[in-house]
């Protein structure tokens, strides 16, 4: 018996993970592979540790500090006023504009937090609505038997040295993954509202008449994945969770986001800030 073989028979009596897509990319036997992996070198769970560490609430004001400093450099002396052909939302870019250069970081500031706490709130009502099992963690942090009935016993170690701090505050339940979902919605927020600080083309890659910054494209290849894989990896998901919670993120921004902006740009004008 594996470390995950109770979870695992409980969570495939989970309708969310009995879909077509899991049956399709046998998901179950990925997600049992990944909570197995015994442990891996330092450096390589540094990094893992830093994707799955990303969005705990005492990370947040890294990211709002982040947001609001690339908004200033990249707006400095309206070096960036051209908007078209980028995948920044041209509207809001030239609204920045017209805000007083010390207050443009504070405006976009404001901005994505909005949008992690709505984020926040569709997650937490998802996983309200569905009320999924988490994987079973054993003692996190600690080296920990990964077989029980292994003849090789003594040999077989299973190990999470930064568990116990990816696997803390986290709520009871486990689909849509809330990390996942601020990680997609930290990518999206970057590549349509916060400016690159440099327009270079070496800092560009050019997707027909689009040019994305090579930022955003780090994001959406080196940490988003990243994210995905160490909230399974710390066993606080299953893979379902993850592709749920990226999916949701999408959703928001295609549906939420820009009613949201809307109504920030409208608050901002009544209380003549803009």
């Amino acid at each position: 018996m594996t470390i995950t073989t109770r979870s695992i028979a409980h969570h495939e009596s989970e309708w969310i993970y009995s879909t077509f897509l899991t049956k399709q990319l046998n998901l179950s036997c990925l997600n049992d592979y990944i909570h197995q992996i015994p442990q891996v070198p330092l450096i390589v769970e540094l990094y893992i540790f830093l994707c799955g560490y990303a969005f705990n609430p005492t990370m947040v004001p890294l990211w709002l500090g982040l947001v609001n400093v690339l908004t200033r450099t990249g707006l400095s002396d309206n070096r960036v006023a051209k908007f078209s052909g980028t995948a920044i939302n041209e509207q809001w870019g030239k609204l920045l504009l017209t805000i007083d250069s010390n207050k443009r970081g504070h405006m976009n500031m404001a901005f994505y937090l909005a949008t992690v706490l709505v984020t926040l709130i569709f997650t937490e009502l998802g996983k309200a609505s569905f009320a999924t099992t988490r994987p079973k963690i054993p003692t996190t942090g600690y080296e920990t038997i990964l077989n029980v009935d292994d003849d090789n016993i003594n040999s077989i170690k299973w190990k999470r040295r930064f568990g116990s701090l990816v696997a803390s505050l986290k709520s009871k339940h486990s689909f849509p993954s809330g990390d996942s979902s601020q990680a997609m919605n930290l990518c999206l927020f970057f590549l349509r509202y916060v400016p690159t600080t440099s327009t270079s083309s070496a800092t560009m890659i050019y997707l027909g008449s689009h040019a994305i910054p090579v930022r955003d494209i780090a994001l959406f290849s080196l940490f988003l994945p990243g994210v995905v894989f160490a909230r399974v990896f710390y066993l606080c998901h299953w893979i379902e969770d993850c592709i749920g919670g990226v999916s949701l993120s999408l959703l928001i921004h295609w549906l939420v986001i820009p009613i949201l902006r809307e109504n920030i740009v409208d608050l901002a004008r009544s209380l003549n800030l803009i």
